[in-house]
C-alpha cells in the first residue's frame, strides 16, 4: 500500500539512518509476529490505494520529539552525528476484533520480548509506552459502522548522520626565509 509521486527524493551532503520505510518495516514484522495470521499491516496516509479487506492494521508516525543533544564521532571520511528521538506512531485497527487486537498490542509492545524483538535490527529501536486504546466513530464508503480502534506506540529510536568530512592526514611545511633581525629593534 506504499505509493509515491514517483519523484526521487532530494540528496542532501548527508546520510541519514533509520528511514521511515526501515522504521515502518521493522514496527509491521514485530505486529505481524504478535497478530493473527490474516492480519494486514499497512502503512497509512497513501493516495489512490484502496485499504485491504478486514481486519487490517494501518501504521502512521505521528510525532518526533528529540530526547537528547546530538552525540558525535569520527571516521576516517566522515562525521557520525547521532540523535535520540521519540517517535510516535499511530495503529488504526479495523475489523471485528480491533478492540482485542488493541488489548494485545498494549500489552505486549513493553513486554520484554518486544525490546528483545527490536534488539537485533541494524539501528537502534525501543519500545518506550503506549497510550490507552480508544475507538473510534468510523464509517465506510457506505456508511456503515466499522469497528476501528487507535493505539499510539511509543519508541525511541537513534537517527545517525553521516556526512562527508574532509580532513588534514598529512601536512606538508615549507621554512621560508625573512629579512628580520632577532630581536626586532626599535
Amino acid at each position: 500500500m506504499v505509493e509515491s509521486s514517483g519523484n526521487a527524493a532530494e540528496q542532501s551532503g548527508c546520510v541519514a539512518t533509520p528511514d521511515d520505510g526501515q522504521i515502518y518495516g521493522a514496527v509491521r514484522n514485530w505486529l505481524l509476529s504478535v497478530l493473527p495470521a490474516g492480519v494486514q499491516v499497512v502503512q497509512g496516509q497513501q493516495n489512490r490505494v484502496a485499504p485491504p479487506p478486514a481486519p487490517f492494521i494501518t501504521m502512521t508516525v505521528t510525532e518526533r520529539t528529540r530526547l537528547a543533544t546530538n552525540g558525535w564521532s569520527y571516521t576516517a571520511t566522515t562525521r557520525e552525528v547521532s540523535e535520540p528521538a521519540r517517535l510516535t506512531m499511530q495503529l488504526d485497527l479495523f475489523g471485528p476484533a480491533a478492540g482485542a487486537y488493541a488489548q494485545t498490542l498494549t500489552a505486549l509492545w513493553q513486554d520484554p520480548q518486544a525490546a528483545l524483538f527490536f534488539a537485533g535490527l541494524p539501528f537502534q529501536l525501543a519500545p518506550l509506552d503506549v497510550g490507552p486504546p480508544g475507538q473510534s466513530g468510523f464509517r465506510d464508503g457506505e456508511h456503515q459502522y466499522e469497528e476501528n480502534w487507535i493505539v499510539a506506540l511509543h519508541m525511541q529510536v537513534t537517527f545517525c548522520l553521516s556526512m562527508a568530512q574532509d580532513f588534514a592526514i598529512t601536512l606538508s611545511v615549507n621554512a621560508l626565509s625573512a629579512d628580520v633581525t632577532d630581536p626586532p629593534e626599535e
